[in-house]
């Protein structure tokens, strides 16, 4: 079709110049520009007739390959792991000069020891830095570890028994989890019952957590069961507990919800691992938050779960908050709007 295109666009851009000093040329040259103008509507009608015919398209070209990143809201922080019960941890990894290479740069043959090694440490500097690139780098990173299959949980295994950095350590113990390798069990419950290292066992307790294996729920029930264990490895345990079905999760949430009111560690964590199973059981906790001397935040979060899980039983409490004269307007019409959103379900 370039050869059309060329004689218009020659033929317009000669004609808008006649047009634009037409008001200085004398009448004859006026002819010349209207006869140009209609050599130009005939070009275009050629042009138009040509686009329409269906031998003379040209093919559509092929949709570019959708992006692997889903956004940040679909991926947590790669250091993590555990965007429900702690914060990200600091990283002592030293950053490599230049461009970090991606996951097919790694040195080594895949399923061999060291190129599970090459790509940990790939991860742990991807987990490093910031941004989707980064994420979408570790995503990728921990993929490949996942689909070395043993031969990535014996090296994490290697490196959370030794007695190296104890960032490797920590993150070993948390890709074991997310990699779900039930064989990591004993090393996980050793780290939890003898290191001193308060992070590594949080560590610990988020990737037996991810386990998903009946044979960690004693060795969860026992972590929670230990008063004098930190709050957020018993944390891990009770949302482990909670998922795999298990009442004590739930009660054990509620209880460490209610010990965080002095200080406020853990308690946002437990109350968004509470709302995180997105069923039936948190009602009565929720159910009793909703008029309580809870900060405000959590009473309104409250409110909405019982409206969206259609807690009748809730209609009591609802009650009482939406005709409080001492309850703030916000609260209130929280509860207003959900009790109307009740009654009429």
């Amino acid at each position: 079709m370039g050869w059309i295109v060329w004689p218009l666009a020659f033929a317009a851009t000669f004609a808008i110049g006649w047009a634009v000093g037409s008001h200085a040329r004398p009448e004859p040259e006026q002819e010349t520009v209207s006869l140009l103008r209609q050599q130009v509507a005939a070009l275009q009608a050629r042009l138009r007739a040509r686009d329409e015919s269906p031998g003379a398209r040209t093919p559509a070209r092929a949709p570019r390959a959708a992006a692997s990143w889903t956004g940040a809201a679909a991926w947590p922080p790669p250091a993590t792991f555990e965007p429900e019960l702690g914060a990200r941890e600091p990283q002592s990894v030293p950053r490599a000069a230049g461009p970090r290479p991606g996951p097919s740069a790694t040195v080594g043959a895949v399923g061999t020891r060291e190129a599970a090694l090459e790509r940990f440490r790939q991860y742990l500097a991807a987990a490093q830095g910031e941004g989707r690139e980064q994420w979408r780098l570790a995503r990728e990173l921990v993929q490949e570890l996942r689909d070395m299959g043993d031969v990535a949980v014996h090296a994490l295994m290697q490196v959370l028994a030794g007695g190296g950095d104890s960032d490797e350590r920590r993150a070993a113990a948390r890709l074991l989890g997310s990699l779900q390798a039930p064989q990591a069990l004993p090393l996980l419950q050793e780290v939890l019952e003898r290191d001193p290292d308060v992070l590594l066992r949080r560590a610990a307790a988020a990737g037996l957590r991810q386990l998903q294996t009946p044979d960690a729920v004693p060795v969860m029930n026992r972590i929670l069961a230990n008063p004098g264990e930190d709050r957020f490895v018993r944390l891990s345990a009770a949302y482990g507990l909670a998922e795999a079905g298990q009442p004590e999760g739930v009660r054990g949430l509620a209880r460490i919800f209610a010990e965080s009111t002095l200080d406020g560690r853990g308690r946002d964590m437990a109350f968004r691992a509470m709302a995180a199973l997105s069923d039936e059981r948190p009602l009565p906790f929720m159910r009793e938050l909703v008029n309580s001397e809870a900060e405000l935040s959590y009473r309104l979060r409250a409110i909405q779960y019982v409206a969206t899980h259609r807690d009748k039983q809730a209609l009591a409490a609802l009650r009482v908050v939406m005709h409080s004269p001492d309850e703030q307007p916000s609260i209130r019409d929280a509860a207003a709007q959900a009790y109307a959103t009740l009654v009429t379900r």
